[in-house]
């Protein structure tokens, strides 16, 4: 069977490579680059995309083979709760340039002035400052560093000329992802000890943009990957899946410019904002903050997949309830957004093209609970007075999984750092199985920083944590006996 390239598919249309993109993952490929081809077909736009491999390695394939062509499959349930799989034929991406082979090719970027934006996901470590990376490595061994020459380059060879400098989106999984590329690259130009022209030519002529990004995107679809070829008519090395769900938030300060890349124009999903802070919020507490509730009641029950735990009833019933009770009341964004968010989360979670183990998402338990539910955990108790009953039910549950109190412990072993694990071992062990044992080891394992940031021991939660762990530990717990813990609460 032939290999995909340009002469399968003469009648697409190939944009002008304009966008320069770190990272040739299959998470951009699915999620940017997808946008990015939507707009050029709905706007009639001319945006291509030149892809940089920041890292040797990997892959041992390269767009090039395709001609930078590929397929995006969505896969997910629809809005009206329809199962949905489609293909997409990617046609922006135009090449790709391997940094550790071809350094002089990506500093031909920074001279080409049709290239007027930088779109990156170079892992969660990618925007990280390494302290010996220096102005003449061929290539710089971390992200920022490239940048910090690449902007450089860019100057000199248009001799500081405000019109040519970039527009960066940064979209890697960290908090405040341009504002820390930026602030890299600044302490790597002062290091280097480069012009203050072009220090000031930064500041004032180029910008860094935050970004939250949301799109599940599993990969190489390796078991159904022939029956594809097949139905395609070529080989497809590139070929990836994406959710139907996707969500794209750009963070426009006041003092920035308008972008360039205009993808809020033509994709409802795609939204530029002053303050990225309020959709991070909706993200961590309703998708990260549900899955981390669920887990460890999941899994003390011997539910493995969270795709069998929430299209179960019971398992409904508590995200249902858990979202509209003790999350949504306590974040900021309007109510129908917020809920119709929450809907969707749900939907996602039904997904019968991603199976998703819930011990996967069990990995730092502890500290996902802590970044994603205490703050409603607390609020809920400053407002009403006494504990939230699911968050509360879920912060035993946690301590039931990791102390190992359930059926099939065994082969479901809690995946933490090993420091964590003593801290939970040595709580553990204060219960003499008198009650008042039970409760010095509920308060110290609410009073425990390493877990929480800081104590959250009180009365009351330390009696309805108390209680909740006996509840859970007096009898194997399954989804029924779960449902009657739900109607008494």
């Amino acid at each position: 069977m032939q290999q995909l390239n340009q002469s399968l598919v003469k009648e697409r249309f190939r944009p002008t490579p304009r966008i320069l993109q770190f990272g040739e993952g299959n998470f951009l490929r699915a999620f940017v680059d997808w946008k990015i081809d939507r707009m050029n077909e709905k706007a009639g736009s001319d945006w291509g995309v030149v892809v940089v491999r920041p890292i040797a390695g990997g892959n041992p394939h390269t767009l090039n083979e395709q001609d930078g062509l590929y397929n995006v499959l969505t896969r997910g349930v629809a809005d009206d709760g329809s199962t949905v799989s489609e293909a997409r034929l990617v046609t922006c991406v135009r090449q790709e340039i391997p940094s550790h082979e071809d350094w002089e090719g990506v500093l031909n970027l920074a001279r080409n002035p049709e290239i007027t934006v930088v779109v990156s996901n170079t892992t969660d470590a990618g925007i990280a400052y390494v302290p010996d990376v220096a102005y003449g490595d061929q290539p710089p061994v971390s992200f920022p560093g490239k940048m910090t020459r690449l902007l450089h380059e860019r100057w000199k060879y248009f001799e500081g000329a405000p019109a040519f400098g970039w527009q960066m989106i940064a979209c890697e999984l960290i908090d405040h992802n341009g504002d820390e590329l930026k602030r890299i690259v600044l302490q790597h130009a002062a290091e280097w000890g480069l012009e203050p022209e072009f220090i000031t030519w930064l500041h004032e002529c180029n910008a860094f943009y935050n970004t939250l990004v949301d799109r599940i995107v599993p990969g190489y679809p390796k078991a159904d990957a022939e029956k594809l070829e097949a139905e395609f008519g070529y080989r497809d090395l590139f070929m990836t899946v994406g959710e139907y769900f996707h969500f794209f938030v750009i963070e426009k300060k006041a003092d920035q410019p308008a972008l360039r890349l205009p993808l809020a124009d033509y994709d409802e999903h795609t939204v530029v904002t002053e303050d990225v802070t309020p959709y991070k919020a909706r993200k961590v507490a309703i998708l990260n903050g549900a899955h981390t509730a669920l887990c460890p009641l999941a899994l003390i029950s011997g539910v493995l997949t969270v795709g069998e735990a929430v299209t179960t009833p019971v398992g409904a019933k508590f995200l249902d309830r858990l979202l509209n009770e003790e999350v949504i009341p306590f974040l900021t964004l309007p109510k129908t957004e917020l809920e119709a968010f929450a809907a969707a989360v749900l939907r996602r979670f039904t997904n019968p093209f991603i199976r998703h183990l819930w011990h996967d998402i069990s990995l730092n338990g502890l500290v996902k609970y802590q970044t994603r539910n205490l703050d409603r955990l607390e609020a809920y108790l400053a407002k009403n007075g006494k504990p939230a009953p699911l968050m509360t039910l879920s912060l035993a549950a946690w301590l039931v999984f990791y102390l190992g109190k359930f059926p099939g412990a065994a082969e479901l072993a809690p995946r933490d750092a090993a420091a964590i694990l003593e801290k939970v071992k040595a709580i553990g062990a204060l219960d003499d199985g008198s009650p008042e044992g039970r409760e010095k080891m509920v308060a110290a394992y609410l009073g425990e920083t390493a877990f929480w940031g800081h104590s959250i021991d009180s009365a009351p939660l330390r009696a309805a944590v108390a209680a909740d762990y006996t509840l859970l530990t007096e009898t194997p717990l399954n989804f029924e006996r779960l449902a009657s813990f739900l109607a008494a609460r």
